[in-house]
């Protein structure tokens, strides 16, 4: 009988205890959403070192893509946006301190990072594309069998056209620019079949009115998202909507274009 007691009491104050610490917890973790609305600012960090994503201007004012989405999405939170800058090696170290909320700065996801932060879905995959002429347009890279495909030496671009010269029977027939601009420019004046380069300097090219088609999806991933800490899923949560409602409604992609000239 007393062991019985003993064994009741122990667990009775074990499951007190855990309650403790979970209120505990639960207080030292307010809500995210209703901190920022406290203090009616956004703190987003980022590394102003990567136009047209994010960059000093010509007057000494933040300007690009990110700091544009990064105002929108404190827009439609009903706060302001403040700019935390670090170097991009120290971004997530400015989330963990507590002295940035978000990290909106042209940020790959560290699949190493997962356990302390999330991320939302991507906003801007940067990957490699399949580029050709309006007029000889190529919707899958099977059909680039013997077409010569123009690229920038190194560049991932270049890396995607050997693993496809290697699949491909007759094998495409690879020619190297130093840029992917050149090659891009190459293309529009109508030498080459394809160029294989990153979507940023497609649809940089795009905006400037070459004559070009960018294939439906990247044929690498270099996905662009944003970061907030683990325990605030709340904000990382509305952060999503907002983008959803952004890339229903058109306004995402009228930034990326308007950004991409």
């Amino acid at each position: 009988m007393r062991a019985t007691l003993l064994r009741r009491f122990v667990a009775l104050a074990l499951l007190c205890l855990l309650l403790t610490l979970a209120t505990a917890a639960c207080r030292a973790r307010p809500d995210p959403l209703a901190r920022i609305r406290a203090a009616g600012m956004l703190r987003v960090a980022l590394d102003p070192s990567f136009p047209p994503f994010e960059y000093i201007d010509g007057v000494g004012e933040l300007a690009g893509l990110d700091v544009d989405l990064a105002r929108a999405i404190a827009a439609a939170l009903g706060v302001d946006v403040h700019f935390v800058v670090a170097s991009y090696d120290g971004l997530y170290d400015l989330l963990t301190v507590g002295q940035a909320d978000v990290i909106i700065s042209a940020l790959y996801p560290d699949p190493y990072r997962t356990q302390d932060f999330a991320f939302t879905p991507s906003y801007f995959n940067a990957g490699a594309v399949l580029v050709t002429r309006t007029d000889a347009p190529l919707a899958d890279p099977v059909e680039l069998a013997g077409k010569q495909v123009l690229v920038a030496f190194g560049t991932e671009g270049h890396m995607e056209a050997l693993r496809w010269q290697e699949l491909l029977d007759p094998v495409p027939e690879i020619q190297t620019y130093e840029t992917s601009a050149d090659a891009l420019a190459a293309l529009a004046g109508g030498l080459g079949d394809a160029a294989i380069v990153d979507n940023i300097e497609a649809l940089t090219a795009l905006a400037q009115g070459y004559d070009i088609v960018i294939a439906a999806s990247p044929l690498t991933d270099e996905s662009y998202v944003i970061a907030a800490r683990r325990d605030e899923a709340a904000l990382v949560r509305a952060i999503e909507q907002i983008l959803r409602e952004m890339q229903a409604d058109g306004s995402l992609d009228t930034l990326i274009a308007q950004w991409m000239q």
